[in-house]
């Protein structure tokens, strides 16, 4: 059965927000740059804009693997603007051919997963007043034997080096979980 994207949306969300905040109010780290999404009309809440921070939400449901990808686009690119120069270009257009390969995002440890769907948020739809952009990259997965999976190697850190922690908010058969990665701890033990 297919989880339909905004209820995968909804069950991340709500967890992850609460996330969000908690780690912002214990952890002040100078370089990190802490921006406000607001809801507007036609757009979801996206919540903190923290340059250096990512979230992934992550359900398992049956065989499928359906993960969700947001980060200030800062993170990927190093600016959050339209690009205007052709290195520029040439960068945005990179970052996009990498996160339209599942094998960018992570790979799966214990069986086979293919791509079914990958959608690509256009980052400059939303952008806010401020000029603050994000990268919001869905991905869903069907999988061979899902019970056979170990862990989730996420690969993002050795492609965008701006990108210093990543939260993940998983619904998994065995319950919820949340948890911090960076560049030293970079895999989601599953079983």
């Amino acid at each position: 059965m297919r989880v339909a994207p905004y209820l995968f949306s909804a069950v991340c969300g709500f967890g992850f927000m609460s996330l969000t905040y908690a780690h912002e109010e214990t952890h002040d780290h100078k370089h990190h740059e802490h921006h406000e999404h607001h809801e507007h009309e036609g757009h979801r809440h996206h919540g903190a804009h923290v340059h250096g921070m990512a979230t992934l939400d992550l359900v398992m449901d049956d065989q499928e693997l359906m993960l969700h990808l947001q980060s200030p686009l800062m993170n990927f690119l190093g600016f959050e603007h339209e690009p205007e120069t052709e290195q520029q270009k040439a960068i945005y257009q990179d970052m996009l051919q990498q996160l339209e390969r599942k094998d960018s995002l992570l790979t799966v440890e214990g069986t086979t997963c293919q791509a079914e769907s990958i959608e690509i948020e256009d980052p400059f739809a939303n952008q806010d007043e401020a000029g603050h952009a994000d990268v919001d990259v869905s991905y869903f997965l069907r999988c061979e034997q899902p019970d056979k999976i170990t862990g989730l190697k996420i690969n993002l850190f050795d492609l965008y080096n701006r990108l210093e922690t990543l939260q993940v908010q998983m619904v998994l058969p065995t319950g919820q979980q949340q948890l911090e990665l960076n560049p030293q701890r970079t895999t989601i033990r599953i079983n």
